[in-house]
């Protein structure tokens, strides 16, 4: 109801979506949305690299831990001594 009439509790206009004043005119207090996102990034790209390196260890470690197996032919065929 507060939201529709675009008043607060006290009778006075609500600026719904902006931070108190306190917030907006106090630098310290507030963040820097740029850097913030750029650090995500940052920390995601090195999160992926970091989760490809050790997929493809793994892998790699799954293949080489897969015991060798023998080469025998499923087929032999006899060979006979003709005279050609």
């Amino acid at each position: 109801m507060l939201v529709e009439t675009g008043r607060d509790r006290q009778g006075r206009d609500a600026e719904v979506g902006k931070p108190p004043d306190d917030l907006r005119t106090n630098p310290d207090r507030e963040a820097d949305p740029a850097m913030s996102r750029l650090l995500a990034a940052a920390l995601t790209v090195t999160l992926a690299a970091a989760l490809a390196v050790g997929a493809a260890l793994g892998v790699v470690a799954l293949l080489e831990a897969t015991p060798d197996q023998p080469n025998t032919p499923l087929i032999t065929y006899e060979q006979t001594d003709q005279g050609s």
